[in-house]
């Protein structure tokens, strides 16, 4: 039977998250475990112990809806975690459709244009940007002029200095929630070669992503409002992120970053063009 040793190693790292007193259990001396020992989490689940030790040590590919929702239960998942928990298991009814969003491309980037001078970009898996319309392009960077390798999100955040002036303070909580959404899309489609591709990349060279990728962090764009400090604006700016589905393309993302000061921004970016 094939193993799924990703499934063991999220349920073992969040079983040791687990607070004991909040599933309703003493907390004494003698456990000397962080979190939830096993046979606690399958007593909460209502498994038995050997089953949700198959679980966590891989041996076990994959569970019934029912077993996972109790299992998630048990364990105290955010929305989130329970989705990736869902798709590492690969139940067919809770995983994200991998369908190709190409066709879609060209009819997303004329919804692009139409945005005019408010920023917007496309997404797809891992981050990687798609596309980004000019004003994306001065707010964040060209990502049409790099190479295509480095045309991700992800990578731009973390390892360009640029970044991390633009974001001050939040630039680490910024960089956690894309590391959660490439863990997220890394559940979906494990073996990809453009995710092992990216996580080599970043191993290597950021520090932040190798404890974050440790930490199994998992998210989807959390943070609705932020504020940018981009150097052609005058100081500060605050964001209004809206995150828009397009039909057809299940895999694309359309990032809009709406400015609380059209009337400075367009000036900025008038200048700059």
């Amino acid at each position: 039977m094939p193993r799924n040793d990703a499934l063991g190693a999220f349920l073992r790292d969040r079983r040791g998250r687990v607070n004991p007193s909040r599933a309703g259990l003493p907390v004494g001396r003698r456990r000397r475990v962080s979190g939830l020992r096993r046979e606690e989490v399958a007593r909460l689940a209502d498994l038995s112990v050997d089953y949700y030790a198959r679980l966590e040590q891989g041996r076990q590919h994959t569970a019934s809806p029912a077993v996972l929702r109790s299992v998630a239960r048990a364990l105290f998942l955010t929305e989130d975690e329970r989705r990736h928990l869902f798709t590492l298991a690969g139940v067919p009814d809770e995983a994200v459709s991998a369908a190709s969003a190409e066709p879609a491309d060209d009819r997303i980037g004329g919804l692009l244009s139409v945005l005019g001078d408010t920023p917007a970009m496309v997404v797809g898996p891992f981050v990687d940007v798609v596309q980004v319309n000019p004003a994306a392009a001065f707010l964040f960077d060209d990502f049409a002029a790099r190479p295509e390798a480095e045309r991700n999100g992800l990578r731009w955040m973390l390892l360009d200095p640029r970044a991390r002036a633009l974001y001050g303070d939040a630039w680490e909580g910024a960089a956690g929630e894309m590391v959660g959404m490439v863990r997220l899309d890394a559940g979906h489609d494990p073996r990809n070669p453009r995710l092992a591709e990216l996580v080599a990349e970043l191993t290597e060279h950021s520090e932040l992503f190798r404890r974050l990728w440790a930490d199994q962090t998992v998210s989807t764009w959390q943070h609705h409002r932020k504020t940018l400090r981009h150097p052609e604006l005058d100081g500060p700016m605050d964001f209004t992120n809206e995150f828009l589905s397009v039909h057809g393309a299940p895999n694309r993302t359309v990032a809009v970053m709406i400015p609380a000061d059209p009337q400075r921004f367009r000036a900025a970016l008038n200048r700059h063009s």
